[in-house]
């Protein structure tokens, strides 16, 4: 294999210590591709001195988008198919060199490397660090990396082969018990932010971490290395320990603020039914922003008329009627809100006054909240609509129509068994727009609703699929978060079948942006 048809990639921060002597390693490839990344050090320094004799260098600068995205980044600059990726505290042996340069893969073949894990200059052959071998050499006509903020690995498929040299790196990982600890620091809370579809609890936690380190120390002879080998061991076992700690409070914070967005489209009457059982609520939302669809001008009148005395921020946000496209109507109120967290109705549903305070009580980050939905019959809707008072929805009796939180907390427990025992696919199911939350911050990543969707029809089992395939969770509240719908004929379906197909293709290829 010829080594000048290969382009090295590595990502650098605050390596100073060493980046000269990895690069100094790397000079008989083709290329080298080094992404900065915010470094306070002489790293960008020693990189440009290093281009001064190595022509053949591509310095980029980049913020931190995650180390599996920043990797894929430097994929794309690189010249070559053949890739080399290379942390900056990592040096290419000679001998690495000279038996990759006798091979000649496929472009289906992943190259696996020996490392060499040095703390303070001893290589450490237990705590979990030898054997090591990494897939660092690889064809990026056949695959890249995952997009993970950390722990990132190369996506293998069904073709993908593993050849496993004999040479490879030495990995200058820790020279002292402070590395240890910023590395663990860091590490676990990338860990967590990428892990909020777990679950979390103090006992996990502390029996992660007594495990991790007796596994490390004992089982995998870490008690061998003296002092290091302990040290290493308690501070794997720090990092199991705050890992899920981190996890377990990043689940437990609650939103600041919220948003409730209502769609709606020429529906002023039940608009206002709507409006007026947002006053009630116990607590309101911080800002309420009415999704218009293009209506006419009277529905922009009534909700000038509320804005007079309203509760809270009230705002309409319209979009010229160009058809049924609710997906990009809903995408232009979320992205005109101010708040955290988002909760989303249809113009015709009438809310208990816990709405607000229920969807809040459940909310977590990676989450959607599905609450619960009643229908009123077309008799029930007509008296409510005549006599103009939404108060006469909570009329409704039925076991099913009423408020429990005992069952509610029930049901969100047992659904997060579902993402475990049922495809994605069928965890869409059921899943409806008129009455939803999440964070914005998890809709602006799997960046909203899909415009493409015009006419009624699958637009929410859509976005809902690219949440989970996101890593997203699903969950119901079945007997929290009452809202009431109030009856209307069924929306024109003419576009439901190209619709279905947007969505099968989401489905097909694993889809979390739509773009």
């Amino acid at each position: 294999m010829d080594l000048k048809q290969i382009s090295v990639i590595m990502i650098v921060k605050n390596a100073q210590k060493t980046l000269k002597a990895c690069l100094e390693s790397l000079q008989e490839f083709g290329e080298i591709v080094l992404i900065e990344n915010d470094s306070n050090d002489d790293t960008l320094k020693i990189a440009y001195e290093f281009s001064k004799n190595y022509k053949n260098i591509k310095i980029y600068q980049h913020k931190f988008i995650g180390f599996g995205p920043l990797k894929n980044l430097a994929i794309s600059y690189a010249s070559n198919d053949w890739i080399f990726n290379i942390d900056a505290d990592e040096l290419a042996k000679k001998e690495f060199l000279q038996e990759l340069g006798q091979i000649e893969p496929n472009k289906e073949d992943i190259i696996a490397l020996p490392r060499e894990n040095l703390y303070n200059g001893e290589w450490i052959k237990a705590c979990g660090w030898w054997p090591d071998h990494v897939m660092r050499v690889f064809n990026k006509t056949h695959t890249s990396f995952n997009k993970n903020l950390v722990h990132e690995s190369l996506i293998l498929h069904e073709d993908s082969k593993k050849i496993k040299l004999q040479n490879g790196l030495r990995h200058f990982a820790f020279d002292d018990i402070d590395s240890l600890l910023d590395k663990l620091q860091k590490y676990s809370k990338l860990w967590a932010l990428q892990n909020l579809h777990k679950e979390s609890s103090v006992c996990k936690a502390l029996l992660r971490g007594i495990w991790t380190f007796f596994r490390n120390y004992v089982l995998k002879k870490g008690i061998f290395y003296g002092y290091k080998g302990f040290i290493i061991s308690t501070c794997n076992g720090l990092g199991a320990f705050f890992k899920y700690m981190k996890l377990y409070e990043l689940k437990k914070q609650k939103p600041k603020t919220c948003a409730l967005i209502i769609t709606t489209y020429n529906q002023k009457e039940r608009l206002a039914l709507v409006l007026d059982s947002v006053k009630n609520l116990e607590p309101l939302p911080d800002e309420v922003l009415i999704a218009d669809d293009g209506s006419r001008e009277d529905t922009a009148k009534l909700i000038q008329a509320y804005q007079k005395d309203f509760p809270c921020e009230l705002e309409h946000i319209w979009q010229e009627d160009e058809g049924f496209r609710a997906a990009a109507s809903r995408n232009k109120a979320i992205r005109a809100s101010n708040s955290e967290y988002i909760v989303l109705i249809d113009g015709d549903m009438i809310l208990e006054k816990n709405f607000i305070s229920d969807h809040l009580k459940f909310a977590s980050l990676k989450t959607i909240l599905q609450g619960s939905r009643t229908i009123l019959n077309e008799n029930e809707s007509k008296e409510l609509l005549s006599k103009n008072d939404f108060s006469l929805t909570f009329n409704k009796k039925g076991f099913k129509n009423q408020r429990n939180i005992f069952l509610a907390k029930c049901i969100y427990k047992f659904s997060k068994l579902t993402k475990k025992f049922f495809k994605k696919s069928q965890l869409v199911k059921g899943s409806k727009t008129c009455n939803m939350s999440f964070y914005k911050s998890d809709f602006e990543a799997i960046e909203g609703f899909n415009e493409k969707f015009i006419g009624w029809g699958r637009e929410d089992s859509e976005f809902v699929a690219r949440f989970l395939f996101n890593e997203g969770v699903f969950k119901r509240l079945k007997f929290n978060a009452l809202a009431y719908h109030i009856y209307h004929e069924e929306n024109s379906k003419n576009m439901l079948e190209i619709n279905h197909q947007i969505y099968l293709e989401t489905i097909k290829n694993e889809k979390t942006t739509w773009r």
